[in-house]
């Protein structure tokens, strides 16, 4: 039987679109999530099964999704579509990449660049604030997209920090959402 260490089973993972943070991999070991042998030392690290490592993978895809599809015959749509189906499964679940801490200042800074009104950054901040489940505004994310307001939202890539991915087209988001009011 072959067996993955976490280099190994990151890229496995990363390749069908399941994650993009080895740490992420690693508290599933821990937790039980994905079934591993523990280390025996630091330098030895986890053990994963080429078994157990496939069954966490199609346990974690949608089940339309076929593995032995050769993916260079597969549309761009076919893609998003799947990606967006297996996204949906992993945030019902609650399995998120991190939380982006909302900052009002960077929030002002962004709602500047965007040249919208200056009133506009209580209201992107009172959005914030009535969505988020914590005390300080906080925004979920895995792999390219993010949760707001129940809905999927894309990052805008285009931008080079994380954070920027994720506020700017939050801040379309509810700037729309308001027009539409």
């Amino acid at each position: 039987m072959k067996y993955y260490n976490v280099d190994q089973a990151f890229e496995v993972l990363k390749q069908y679109k399941i994650t993009s943070h080895k740490e992420s991999l690693r508290r599933w070991l821990r937790n039980g999530t994905l079934q591993g042998t523990p280390p025996a030392s630091r330098r030895e690290g986890w053990r994963i099964s080429e078994d157990e490592l496939w069954a966490f993978i199609r346990n974690r895809l949608p089940d339309e999704v076929d593995l032995s599809v050769d993916e260079s015959t597969v549309s761009p749509a076919q893609k998003e579509d799947i990606r967006a189906e297996m996204w949906w499964e992993m945030a019902h679940q609650n399995i998120f990449a991190d939380f982006l801490e909302v900052k009002k200042k960077r929030v002002r800074e962004c709602v500047e660049h965007n040249q919208q009104p200056i009133d506009f950054v209580d209201h992107v901040w009172e959005e914030l604030q009535a969505k988020s489940w914590f005390a300080k505004p906080r925004i979920p994310y895995l792999l390219d997209a993010f949760l707001f307001d129940g809905k999927r939202i894309k990052l805008d890539t285009s931008y080079a920090s994380l954070e920027e991915q994720i506020l700017f087209p939050l801040i379309e988001y509810i700037r729309k959402k308001r027009i539409r009011m």
